[in-house]
């Protein structure tokens, strides 16, 4: 059953880093666990496949434009030999892979294969229709996303990248009323287009994006474009939005601020400087991408807590979903218990997002105190759990160590049990403090570098590595029981 979702990015002019949005909404799909497939459908000004460049190993590829030159000519070609995988740092062995459709081949023959291609001829003569959407059902049955970058203007590409192909749109405009009327006048051309489709389609939802829009300078002239916004756009955000959250409301988190440095060149900010600094542009484009992951529900939520939204979309954080071969066996489940500050409740909740799925996997049980129910002793269920506990994570930071419950109690019983062998203590550094200096020096901690969490461009990157090192310490623990 075809499950993946088609978005087409479209922008009604040029220069307001459609492509870049989509490159970069595209890695962080992929890095939380996605699949996605990325098509460069921007035939006559190609460019998509240059920001995926630095990870791709195999870069003379075929591509869009070989596909179909293969299909007129009467062959049977697998979409499958057409694409090129972009190998993202930093992901688990499991994790999937970007893979990317090119526009094509980039050779000097490349403009007059392009230009060969007569789309009304190839729907008339050629059953490009039936060819696409055949091509269409396939990739929704592989893939998560399908992300497509259309040509801009009105074309007959643009056409079908709005009309046939998409199940949702995203618009792309910059604060001019040609950009943003032309995107509006396509929107509603794609709908009227689309009835008349001899395939299925559901109503065309659409996610209208503000982009280069500058804020911090121009303050007064920024409020009264928003404020053109939310009224020109108020109907399409209403076909989707919660009833109690308004255009004005998504318009905070929807739009891409202009930043200087990304202007030049091709770069993946989400990837080189990460999605953490609310100023930078990565951070909008981590609130995009999630925005698509949950296929622009879940709203409300965005607009009272976006981390907790941002957290939401994460498949599954980009940990290995390779099943664990003896806790498969077995049907045992490791308990874990996490002593920490309550303090640190946000680190907490970034671990446990990360944690999810080892615990679908039945490797772990996890337990804080969190789980106390009203009216049960305190005291006893800590004991209690703290006596099952076969892995200990303390999560440290300068309040954890000044906390005498976790240094007298939980951190000097979690010792005891690690050299004796009945559990494994693991410190996971948190915030920079002078833990070398507490007894938990001795152990090796987790990030593995030693630079606390919070010290990371990319926390994620930091949480993928630590449940690395759970994952390694289950395997210790089990095959230490195993020979004792």
């Amino acid at each position: 059953m075809s499950t993946g979702t088609v978005i087409t990015f479209y922008s009604y002019k040029g220069g307001v880093g459609r492509t870049l949005a989509l490159a970069n909404i595209g890695a962080l799909l992929c890095r939380w666990g996605y699949k996605v497939l990325c098509i460069d459908w921007d035939l006559e000004a190609p460019g998509l496949d240059l920001y995926f460049n630095p990870w791709v190993t195999t870069p003379d590829r075929p591509g869009l434009t070989e596909l179909i030159h293969e299909h007129i000519d009467g062959g049977q070609p697998e979409w499958q030999d057409y694409l090129t995988q972009v190998n993202f740092p930093a992901t688990t062995e499991a994790s999937p892979s970007l893979l990317l459709m090119k526009a094509g081949m980039q050779d000097e023959t490349y403009v007059r294969r392009m230009q060969a291609l007569d789309w009304t001829k190839l729907y008339k003569k050629h059953d490009l229709g039936n060819f696409l959407e055949d091509l269409r059902n396939q990739w929704r049955k592989e893939f998560d996303f399908i992300l497509v970058d259309s040509r801009t203007g009105i074309t007959d590409i643009g056409g079908i990248c709005t009309v046939q192909l998409p199940d949702l749109l995203v618009l792309l405009f910059t604060a001019n009323l040609q950009s943003l009327r032309g995107s509006l006048d396509v929107m509603e051309r794609a709908r009227n287009t689309r009835n008349s489709l001899p395939f299925d389609r559901s109503r065309l939802l659409a996610l209208p994006v503000p982009t280069r829009f500058e804020s911090r300078i121009e303050y007064e002239e920024a409020e009264r474009w928003l404020k053109i916004f939310a009224d020109e756009l108020a109907p399409l955000y209403a076909e989707w939005a919660g009833k109690e959250v308004t255009a004005t409301d998504l318009l905070n988190y929807a739009r891409v601020p202009y930043v200087a440095f990304w202007s030049f060149g091709e770069k993946l900010p989400v990837i080189e400087k990460g999605t953490s600094n609310p100023d930078d542009i990565g951070f909008y484009f981590e609130t995009l991408a999630a925005l698509v992951a949950q296929r622009f529900s879940n709203t409300e939520m965005l607009v009272k807590n976006r981390d907790s939204f941002v957290r939401a979309a994460r498949k599954v954080s980009a940990i290995s979903e390779v099943t664990d071969q003896s806790a498969a066996k077995s049907g045992a489940s490791v308990r874990l218990y996490i002593s920490y500050s309550h303090k640190d409740e946000m680190f907490l909740d970034e671990l446990n997002t990360h944690l999810k799925l080892l615990q679908r996997m039945g490797l772990i049980k996890i337990w804080s105190d969190r789980r106390i129910e009203m009216g049960e002793s305190w005291k006893e269920q800590l004991d209690q759990q703290l006596e099952q506990a076969q892995i200990i994570l303390l999560l440290v930071s300068a309040d954890y160590l000044a906390s005498d419950f976790a240094h007298d109690v939980e951190m000097k019983y979690a010792l005891e049990k690690h050299y004796s062998g009945e559990a494994v203590a693991i410190p996971v550094l948190l915030r920079p403090t002078a833990w070398q200096e507490s007894p938990l020096a001795s152990i090796q901690a987790l990030p593995p570098n030693g630079r606390p969490i919070s010290t990371w461009e990319n926390r994620d990157e930091a949480w993928v590595e630590v449940v690395k090192g759970i994952r390694e310490a289950i395997a210790r623990f089990e095959n230490s029981q195993q020979s004792a």
